[in-house]
């Protein structure tokens, strides 16, 4: 799940982007839902995001809190929350929803979870079509796969050949020309993105042996969000394994783009989310590949909320750090200079959680793989499972 942009910390009011509700105030120490991408059954979130704890003293809390250009004037700056929305079909807009509406629109619910496929040997080329079934009787199938053995969860996640694929091939992809002043620019401009990441990341799947599978995108506006990896509030993008769709949170970047008028914080939240998409996209390929769901079954086994914390920490590291990749091989085409450059270095690598307190990651850890991942655009920077504690505190 992506994470909201912030103001500096202590000069603006705390924001959890998941709104106050006595059911959402503490974490529930339960098992967690088994759905990849959604929501425990009690306790804060809603897809792959962070769960915000309470302001500490003299600040914000834990969580992530990437700090925000100061507007010219130099008042304070607030957090970015507003409700504008837009209706999607087919891939393309219909239609703005109007300001303050809770309601969104969702994808076809697909209730079983998908599990990767590898296609046997790697390929250079993707393979847009799932492979049919076999055709022998369920007998022989049930006693193939009965026989096949399992890949261990660890070696999924830290030895995925993925990391050895190589760099990835720039596309060329130039930033939208449309500014999202509004919910159905906004929705236009994520649109836009998408293919670009289609086209860089199939290949890349397809050659660590893996089928592509692109993932849907919907847009949506309102405090509540409602589809098969469950209901609640939630103020940010994500990602659902359960139908492979991005939900692109279309309010959020408008309020971002429209609340301060200097050209730095404009080019500050066209980064943030062009980021935003390449992080969602980038648990798409941890689903893809079966990272997501690997390091799922790992959290579910740790019986240590710190343990557990730092699992999913890893993994949205990791997404972050996917992000890196395809944002460094199309830098110059995008073009990411200038302002653009400026603000990624000054405030988008430099967001995080405050060190072991949040399921993000620190700013160093963020440097460590994002910031490492956008010079190199090499997966291979993004192997946050196989190093040690420290370095994804």
């Amino acid at each position: 799940m992506s994470q909201p942009p912030y103001g500096p910390p202590g000069q603006n009011p705390y924001n959890s982007p998941y709104p106050p509700n006595p059911q959402y105030q503490q974490p529930v120490y339960g098992p967690p839902q088994r759905q990849y991408g959604g929501p425990p059954p009690q306790g804060p979130g809603l897809g792959w995001g962070p769960n915000f704890g309470p302001p500490g003293p003299g600040g914000p809390g834990p969580g992530w809190q990437p700090q925000r250009p100061r507007k010219k004037s130099k008042a304070p700056l607030i957090a970015i929350l507003s409700i504008i929305g837009v209706a999607i079909v087919g891939g393309w807009i219909i239609g703005v929803v109007k300001k303050n509406a809770d309601t969104i629109t969702t994808p076809p619910v697909s209730p079983s979870r998908y599990t990767p496929e590898p296609t046997g040997a790697p390929t250079e080329e993707p393979t847009e079509q799932p492979t049919e079934q076999p055709t022998e009787q369920p007998s022989s199938t049930e006693t193939t796969t009965s026989t096949a053995p399992k890949v261990p969860d660890s070696t999924v996640v830290a030895k995925n050949a993925l990391y050895k694929v190589g760099q990835m091939k720039t596309v060329n992809c130039k930033e939208p020309r449309v500014r999202p002043t509004n919910a159905r620019n906004a929705a236009a401009y994520w649109t836009a993105i998408k293919p670009c990441l289609d086209k860089a990341w199939a290949p890349l799947v397809a050659k660590a042996g893996y089928k592509f599978r692109p993932p849907t995108m919907t847009f949506w506006a309102g405090t509540n969000a409602t589809g098969p990896c469950g209901t609640g509030p939630v103020e940010v993008p994500y990602f659902c394994s359960a139908n492979n769709n991005l939900y692109m949170k279309v309010d959020v970047f408008v309020k971002a783009y429209m609340e301060y008028p200097d050209a730095e914080s404009k080019a500050y939240t066209r980064m943030w989310y062009s980021r935003s998409i390449a992080h969602e996209y980038g648990h798409g390929v941890q689903n893809m590949t079966g990272i997501l769901q690997a390091s799922d079954n790992i959290r579910y086994e740790l019986t240590n909320y710190d343990d557990r914390t730092r699992q999913t920490r890893r993994m949205e590291l990791q997404a972050n750090c996917f992000a890196g990749v395809f944002l460094a091989v199309n830098k110059r085409s995008y073009p990411i200079s200038g302002e653009m450059l400026y603000v990624w270095n000054k405030w988008v690598v430099t967001a995080g959680d405050k060190p072991e307190e949040g399921d993000h990651g620190s700013v160093a850890s963020q440097q460590r793989f994002m910031g490492t991942s956008f010079k190199t655009g090499n997966p291979a920077s993004c192997n946050t499972f196989a190093v040690s504690p420290r370095y994804v505190s």
